[in-house]
């Protein structure tokens, strides 16, 4: 019987696979939609390495094959402290985000998919290569989740001082949430790319259905619908927040504009009223 144990973490918003790669000497032109994969002869300094992998994904998420606990600390602490290795982190993002999964091959067992572990007679390359993708996914889609819940706090103690008849928001502040959520909508779609189907599926009928299921099992699909409306929710919101921000400062600028046109007209009266006084 073989195993293999996957666990995926969140670590940051981006990472510089070149950077990597070249810390590796992994010469090899990676695209920017592949992840990059270490095996045996690149992790030759912890145990048992010839069956460890790692896939690094530029996005910032990371998934580890048959390593400890320890092992992950030790390897996210060496991959922080490549020059340049991480391209961009997000202050309000958080980084507890871990899934975990097995792959089990038991000839004696028929291939079944389970929500902690997958059994199967034969692994094939794709059951390892789809396992890390999805499972990277999903913690990526975590961290996203979490941020946008950060945002709907923000959202509902505006809301909540609009029922007090206060408007306390400005036109800096509702585009900066503005430009938040439209940062979340398009990292999900364009960036961690949650649509798209691996090359392989268009080719192999075995891997296509191995990765709905699999997709399917972590609810992917699911988790985007429902991230995807929260965001539309809160743009249609801050969209609000925005006109009555304008319509606040339109009208200041509208009491200004008749303060001054009031001052210019006392100004305009008070030679000839001083001069009917002083008759």
């Amino acid at each position: 019987m073989t195993k293999f144990h996957f666990t995926s973490r969140a670590i940051c918003s981006e990472f510089n696979i070149s950077k990597i790669s070249n810390y590796y000497n992994i010469i090899k032109k990676i695209k920017w939609e592949e992840p990059l994969v270490l095996k045996e002869q690149h992790l030759s300094s912890f145990n048992n390495s010839e069956n460890k992998m790692v896939y690094i994904y530029y996005f910032g998420s990371i998934v580890f094959v048959n390593f400890t606990e320890r092992e992950i600390d030790e390897f996210i602490e060496n991959i922080r402290n490549i020059p340049q290795s991480i391209k961009s982190m997000n202050k309000d993002m958080k980084y507890d985000c871990i899934e975990e999964y097995d792959i089990v091959s038991d000839k004696s067992e028929e291939a079944e998919m389970g929500f902690e572990v997958y059994n199967t007679k034969d692994i094939e390359n794709y059951h390892l290569d789809m396992t890390a993708l999805v499972l990277a996914k999903s913690v990526a889609l975590e961290t996203i989740e979490n941020r946008v819940s950060v945002v709907l706090d923000e959202v509902e103690k505006i809301i909540l001082s609009l029922k007090k008849g206060k408007v306390n928001i400005t036109g800096k502040k509702s585009a900066s949430i503005i430009g938040r959520v439209l940062s979340f909508k398009h990292t999900t779609i364009s960036y961690i790319m949650l649509l798209d189907k691996p090359d392989i599926t268009w080719k192999n009928q075995n891997a296509e259905i191995f990765f709905n299921d699999i997709a399917d099992l972590f609810e992917l699909d699911e988790r985007y619908k429902v991230l995807n409306a929260k965001i539309q929710s809160l743009l249609d919101t801050t969209e609000i927040f925005a006109d009555l921000s304008h319509t606040r400062t339109s009208t200041i600028l509208e009491i200004i504009v008749i303060l001054l046109i009031l001052i210019e007209v006392i100004f305009a009266f008070e030679g000839p009223i001083k001069e009917l006084f002083s008759k």
